[in-house]
């Protein structure tokens, strides 16, 4: 539209672009706060069966092992980091964007700032236990494994029924 730079930048409507001096986007660590938006973003993924369910208790216990994608307020990824300090490795758990935001490799962006909070504990590889997405992870460099490469405590915890497929990534 003719004119609709000097009518973003010298009328208080504009025309619907937002110049900033920032991205408005943000990843960071997840507080207490963000619970409701993390929630809001899984549960229809935890609906549909593609993510274990969490309850909000469980949410609020964990909130410090997530690391979220925030933008202008808006929770619109999150991804969790489960250490296992004695196997060296992590598992990264209940990966989602919101599906308007997944054009943006914003999934990529999480699963660097989660190899980055593994190197800085001292882990050697993360892995994650996936039913739909495994395209996406082989795509970012993680490799198949299998039930015995899990730390113990996982082995154990392992869900026969769901199938899901692990795949491991060296950080």
């Amino acid at each position: 539209m003719d004119g609709s730079l000097i009518q973003e930048l010298f009328s208080v409507e504009g025309i619907g672009t937002q110049i900033v001096m920032e991205s408005a986007e943000k990843v960071r660590s997840a507080n207490i706060d963000d619970i409701a938006g993390i929630l809001d973003l899984i549960r229809p993924l935890e609906e549909h069966g593609i993510l274990v369910r969490r309850s909000r208790e469980q949410l609020e216990q964990e909130i410090e092992r997530f690391t979220i994608v925030e933008r202008d307020g808006l929770v619109i990824g999150c991804a969790a980091l489960y250490p296992f300090q004695e196997e060296k490795t992590g598992e990264m758990a209940c990966v989602a964007v919101h599906p308007d935001y997944r054009d943006g490799n914003r999934g990529g962006v999480l699963l660097n700032h989660i190899r980055h909070k593994a190197r800085a504990m001292g882990l050697e590889t993360i892995f994650v236990l996936t039913t739909r997405s495994v395209h996406w992870f082989r795509e970012q460099g993680f490799y198949e494994a299998d039930v015995p490469s899990l730390p113990n405590g996982k082995q154990a915890l392992y869900n026969y029924q769901r199938r899901s497929k692990i795949l491991m990534l060296k950080v």
